[in-house]
């Protein structure tokens, strides 16, 4: 699962909530609200170069990466083709 945490790095740097992150990045309010909360499920390129530019910083630090255990039938197949080779 791949995730932005953007309420925690926009405190680091200063901004208290969504509505002065917006004004700060020149995004819609709404945006950075739905990015606050976690609730964002994509983001566009230029979102992204906005919100580097006001939090100054590097598009990696705003993304964590965190792997999901498979489970289900494709998890199953691909334990099975493993064992049979």
């Amino acid at each position: 699962m791949i995730r932005l945490d953007i309420k925690e790095i926009a405190t680091r740097a200063g901004f208290e909530n969504p509505y002065a992150l917006s004004i700060a990045a020149g995004l819609p309010y709404e945006t950075c609200r739905k990015l606050w909360q976690q609730s964002l499920v994509r983001i566009d390129l230029r979102t992204l170069e906005k919100l580097c530019d006001a939090l100054e910083v590097r598009p990696g630090l705003l993304f964590e990466y965190h792997k999901e255990k498979s489970s289900g039938p494709k998890a199953k197949r691909r334990r099975l083709r493993k064992n049979t080779r």
